[in-house]
């Protein structure tokens, strides 16, 4: 059944009425744990579950394979599940073995004791309808978070915390989906403004507000340097080119420009000149239109959390991406031939990373800190790997979608984890965006030795940011992913041995061997 937003309060009352028991749990909420949005959308849900007095646990899972195990073992006292960030790509009634004949035979007899037979052919009608709908591709339209506020904004439990875990799943998707936050920014501006009213300027150790201010297209700008800041960003290296040696004597040109040294650029933002920084809204106006960096500025959100500081909500997303992205590499570099198990240690690990970035957005500074360093250390790699394949000419064009083979290099064994590979797809995205207007899909693939398998990747094209009337790009259209229908048609008709298992269903694992095989028939498939 589609609930839509009109019948959100009857489902809660549902839940809540099957739910409620004073002795044991009836509800299980399932949470994709290498997602950010289902995190933040799990922690919203969970508060207003708390507030009902409703038992429930939250199980983090990886994949498809974690999902069913876990179900299977779930006992007969539970009567509700709940699945945040889970990708919706398959039947549920199918997965988990559901016999819908348990309750059609209470619900659609009729009185001679015949089925009805009228939903039975109204379904069948429309299969082919669905299965060619979903043959197309898929795309992301609204976070999980916005859906889970909906909903408690539906029976009434809004606040400051939730609408903060709101902004921070939804802007989560805005590397990969960027139109997603745009389409909801006036929705949660208008929110911020009604919960956190702006005449509220008395500040104490314990207060805490939320406001709409100015975020840059900047990596961590204050709590980095200026010019790393500048460097790293995704936005400004494909702007400028930085990876090449043109766009670093560009960057350096531009801040020659803004009339700050690179002395002063290279301090960090907290000792950095009090008064360069006030003049910085002024200066990136006067300057920035040179460079095509335009929209570099943009309005974002900023929560203050008394006399320990404010974040913004992207700096808070790079820190709670990171917690899930540090894969504690060490811990998985051991002498064991059994491939199963060193997938059940690495699966472990993000599980362990899970619960530590929880813990994060219970605003614990500790772990948002830490999560910013390692965010810094990841966007160092990612850049290093991004230039090392372009200069390298790694990345091939193959007509229908381009390609990156990552078998060898200093870092390799860290884009394991599929966020942080993911992560670098989208730098070498927009690259690709600003220096070739050709919109072409991306497939990236990462060695892990250990396993000798490759995990790999598919990502929709990306339109150039900033770019809002090109006569020749019509950004009206939604870019799909339509890997995640190639990868598993592909892998049938070529018979390699993949396992496809991610919720993002464009994530597979292939055997080495196989790789090769299998992209040659994914050019030639004419699926992408």
């Amino acid at each position: 059944m589609y609930i839509t937003r009109g019948n959100f309060h009857r489902a809660f009352d549902n839940i809540k009425k099957t739910s409620l028991s004073h002795s044991t749990c009836k509800l299980i909420v399932f949470v994709s744990c290498l997602n950010v949005d289902a995190l933040c959308a799990s922690k919203v849900l969970t508060s207003a579950l708390k507030k009902e007095l409703i038992q429930f646990q939250v199980v983090p899972i990886v994949g498809y394979t974690d999902l069913k195990r876990h179900y299977e073992k779930l006992d007969d006292d539970i009567s509700n599940i709940i699945l945040l960030g889970c990708g919706a790509m398959v039947d549920l009634e199918s997965f988990f073995e559901i016999n819908p004949e348990d309750w059609l035979d209470e619900l659609n007899r009729n009185e001679d004791g015949s089925f009805m037979t009228r939903r039975s052919i109204y379904i069948r009608s429309n299969e082919k309808i669905v299965e060619q709908y979903y043959s197309t591709g898929m795309t992301i339209n609204i976070s999980v978070s916005l859906q889970v506020y909906t909903l408690l904004s539906e029976i009434g439990e809004t606040n400051i915390e939730s609408l903060w875990l709101t902004i921070i799943g939804t802007i989560s998707l805005d590397s990969q989906y960027p139109e997603v936050y745009r389409a909801a920014f006036d929705a949660l501006k208008a929110e911020a403004g009604r919960l956190s009213p702006t005449d509220n300027t008395s500040k104490n150790a314990d207060s805490s507000s939320l406001t709409v201010d100015k975020d840059y297209y900047l990596f961590l700008l204050r709590h980095w340097t200026l010019y790393d800041s500048f460097f790293y960003s995704n936005y400004v290296n494909a702007k400028l080119s930085i990876w090449r040696e043109d766009g670093r004597k560009k960057l350096h040109k531009m801040f020659a420009h803004m009339g700050i040294s690179l002395q002063d650029c290279k301090q960090n933002w907290m000792y950095m000149n009090s008064e360069i920084k006030n003049n910085l809204p002024e200066t990136f106006k006067n300057v920035l239109g040179r460079y095509d960096l335009d929209e570099l500025v943009r309005d974002g959100f900023l929560r203050t959390y008394g006399f320990r500081g404010s974040l913004s909500a992207s700096e808070c997303v790079e820190a709670v991406s990171a917690l899930l992205e540090h894969d504690n590499v060490q811990k998985l570099e051991e002498n064991d031939d059994d491939i199963d198990e060193l997938i059940v240690k690495k699966e472990k690990v993000w599980i362990s990373n899970f619960w530590q970035s929880w813990d994060a957005l219970d605003n614990n500074m500790e772990h948002i800190h830490k999560g910013l360093e390692y965010a810094k250390q990841f966007q160092k790699v990612v850049f290093n790997t991004g230039m090392a394949v372009l200069e390298k000419r790694q990345l091939r064009n193959l007509k229908i979608y381009r390609l990156v083979v990552l078998a060898d290099g200093p870092d390799v064994e860290m884009f394991r984890n599929p966020l942080l590979l993911t992560r670098l797809g989208n730098w070498i995205l927009e690259c690709c965006a600003e220096i070739d207007k050709t919109l072409l899909p991306l497939v990236m693939a990462s060695l892990n030795e250990a396993t000798d398998t490759y995990l790999v990747i598919g990502l929709a094209p990306r339109y150039p940011r900033g770019r809002r009337a090109l006569e020749d790009l019509d950004q009206t259209t939604t870019m799909l992913n339509t890997f995640s229908v190639a990868f598993q048609q592909v892998a049938i008709s070529t018979g390699a041995k993949v396992r496809i298992d991610s919720f993002e269903s464009s994530i597979i694992e292939i055997r080495k061997e196989d790789l090769s095989p299998f992209l040659e028939k994914l050019t030639l498939s004419g699926l992408v």
